[in-house]
């Protein structure tokens, strides 16, 4: 399990309440099916949870319901998947410019 330091922590807020809350919150979700945000070696639910509230890809304060959650998640992952296709897509063409 990753253990931040408490100043690393203090960054992302001085509660440490809400920081417990808001990891079994995202670790309960991971449990029920939904993808990682980020890229990691872990399998455990609340690891993972935390790396995301490291990385910034779970913001305190923001309220969204399920549906508005899942549709955000939803948004991201189309964002990813346009950028790596694009960036794909430059590099067979810098391939392809190379071979001429």
């Amino acid at each position: 399990m990753i253990i931040p330091s408490f100043k690393e922590l203090k960054e992302v807020t001085d509660s440490r309440y809400e920081l417990a809350i808001l990891v079994s919150k995202r670790a309960r979700k991971l449990i029920d099916g939904n993808p990682s945000l980020v890229d990691t070696d872990s399998n455990k639910p609340v690891s993972i949870a935390i790396e995301e509230i490291m990385a910034g890809k779970i913001k305190f304060g923001e309220r969204l319901s399920d549906s508005e959650y899942e549709e955000k998640i939803a948004e991201e992952k189309e964002n990813l998947i346009q950028e790596i296709k694009q960036k794909k897509i430059e590099d067979l063409n810098k391939e392809e410019a190379e071979e001429e």
